[in-house]
């Protein structure tokens, strides 16, 4: 039976790709695609970066302090832009994904989502999407992890006498504190025990202090008499450092020489034999043991402000336009915009005379915008009659016949439309074609 979650959810897909590839309701019915973003010759639809805020919103979902409607929009739109540029200069360098890339992701995605043979395909469609675009998806994202690793590989490098130079200004973070590997006994013996318990308990104990003086193995000992879970490893609790103990056992343990077995130690839990295998003394760890780990710091720190600087060259190179925040209630029919209302407007009273006057300039240029785009899309209407088509029914020069098909499914499943209302549009989309 396929589950009823989505395709893929959030956690996962944060992790593997950063990327959106599912397609949440956002908005629906309400929401009249059109172009937001232009990179190069490649378009953002408010479709796609209403998907991505999406995300992000519940990427956000925990925080204290959250970001507003506008700033989550802002940010979803800068990733993608982001990743067009870097998917062009990936292409752009010639730069490929096999395909046997892409079946290994998506074998992943099964695996990581409990899918069965067949059922990613069946929940692809029922999302309104084709295998093939989901594997175009991935591919993309795949290059654009490639292209990244490519491009800071080579702006990333960290000289040895880098390396050298932070080790020598951190060495106390690395300190590595003293440490012992111990075995013990144990007789448990509860807090609220009777004192007629506690006396027997102890009296077992010290039969035992006294087998291990008459040469009795300490492990063989703990397998036979320990009631702590370590009994079936002899004792054996391993290396444990200072700090990590209860304080009469530490105490206990750093009193003693390698090879030596305690007395009777007492603690909440109980009565304790404690042998001391191995004492190591705390020190600095070696450069040569920390090398890897020191390169990795230092990387990090430095692949930040490189991915920052080629982001910069990616976008001074090229031409992107951004028509999104120029008129938002415009460009926008969704719930990310319907809070916004009248305590603003009531806000725009208290501005000085030059904020309305800079306000009034934005308006006239706006509504130069608006007539501008007005005319565009009554030229598009004109040419869609020419085809015997109906302009009314079109909402952008965008919608494509996958769209529309993903709309009625989106009505068939909130039972909106009925199962054969639903068959008789897709016959007629069929049939327009």
């Amino acid at each position: 039976m396929i589950p009823s979650k989505r395709l893929v959810n959030q956690a996962f897909f944060a992790v593997l790709f950063c990327a959106a590839f599912f397609k949440p309701n956002l908005a629906e019915g309400k929401v009249f695609d059109r172009v937001v973003a232009k990179v190069n010759s490649e378009i953002i639809t408010l479709s796609l970066l209403e998907e991505r805020a999406e995300i992000l919103k519940q990427k956000y979902g925990n925080y204290l302090k959250k970001p507003n409607d506008e700033e989550i929009l802002r940010e979803a739109l800068d990733m993608i832009v982001g990743e067009k540029l870097q998917l062009q200069q990936g292409k752009k360098m010639g730069l490929e994904v096999d395909d046997s890339a892409v079946d290994a992701a998506m074998k992943n995605i099964e695996v990581k989502n409990g899918l069965e043979e067949g059922q990613l395909a069946i929940m692809l469609e029922s999302e309104g999407r084709s295998l093939e675009s989901y594997k175009n998806h991935i591919r993309d994202q795949i290059l654009v992890s490639k292209i990244t690793r490519f491009e800071l590989g080579s702006r990333v490098n960290i000289s040895g006498r880098k390396i050298a130079k932070y080790y020598h200004d951190n060495q106390k973070d690395f300190w590595e504190p003293g440490k012992a590997r111990v075995k013990h006994i144990l007789i448990l013996s509860e807090k609220n025990s009777s004192a007629k318990n506690k006396k027997e308990k102890y009296h077992r104990i010290k039969e035992i202090l006294a087998e291990l003086k008459d040469g009795k193995d300490f492990a063989e000992a703990a397998r036979e008499y320990s009631e702590d879970i370590s009994a079936s490893s002899g004792g054996d609790v391993g290396f444990v450092e200072k700090g990590k103990m209860v304080p009469e056992f530490e105490k206990a343990v750093y009193r003693l020489k390698e090879g030596e077995i305690s007395g009777v130690v007492e603690t909440e839990y109980g009565y304790h034999l404690i042998k001391v295998e191995e004492i190591q003394q705390g020190r600095t760890l070696p450069l040569k043991d920390v090398k890897n780990k020191i390169q990795y710091i230092l990387a990090g720190k430095k692949q930040k402000s490189a991915f920052d600087d080629w982001m910069k060259e990616l976008r001074d190179s090229a031409f992107v336009e951004i028509s999104l925040f120029e008129n938002p209630k415009r460009n926008i029919s969704s719930d990310l915009y319907d809070s916004k209302n009248e305590h603003e407007e009531e806000a725009d009273s208290g501005y000085s005379n030059d904020l309305q006057e800079e306000k009034k300039r934005r308006s006239i240029e706006n509504k130069k915008k608006r007539k501008m785009q007005d005319k565009w899309e009554e030229m598009y209407k004109s040419v869609e009659k020419s085809k015997n088509r109906n302009p009314d029914k079109i909402t952008s020069p965008l919608q494509t016949m996958e769209q529309k098909l993903k709309e009625i499914k989106r009505l068939r499943s909130r039972e909106k439309i009925s199962e054969a209302e639903y068959q008789k549009r897709k016959q007629k989309l069929l049939d327009d074609l």
